[in-house]
């Protein structure tokens, strides 16, 4: 099964040209430009919302596992992740996340999901959706 994973676990996109957005890291204080361009040959986008289905002290037990299994993904080298948390119009951590990715199909894309922590331990709500988005593939510069 081969993943290419973008998520806003712990960044905050913020919409700009049709063709890319910018996303800020608000724990490290750096912007990261992400380009939507036709995703890899053989593979098709999906996007997985959540927002948290039990209180945040409960949640909070499983983030570190959640961040651990992001970065296991990053250190692999095959999959390019840009993780983050969503949030609301103050800027207040919003209680859920994004995540874009491009997998094979819709069961490829579902056991993937399946794998993260906050999902396996039952701290979300989530949805899956195919995407296509109107131009390109996903580059982080």
């Amino acid at each position: 099964m081969k993943i290419l994973l973008f998520t806003t676990t712990t960044l905050a996109a913020n919409i700009g040209a049709a063709d890319s957005f910018s996303v800020y890291n608000y724990r490290h204080s750096r912007a990261i430009k992400v380009s939507l361009r036709a995703a890899p040959e053989g593979m098709k986008w999906f996007v997985k919302t959540e927002t948290f289905s039990k209180p945040y002290p409960e949640v909070k037990r499983h983030l570190e596992e959640h961040r651990e299994w992001v970065r296991s993904l990053r250190e692999d080298g095959t999959i390019k992740i840009a993780s983050g948390y969503r949030v609301d119009e103050n800027d207040k951590p919003g209680g859920g996340g994004l995540m874009i990715f491009a997998a094979t199909d819709y069961a490829a894309a579902e056991k993937f999901v399946k794998g993260d922590p906050l999902i396996s331990n039952e701290c979300v709500n989530w949805q899956l959706n195919r995407w296509i988005p109107e131009t390109g593939d996903i580059n982080i510069e």
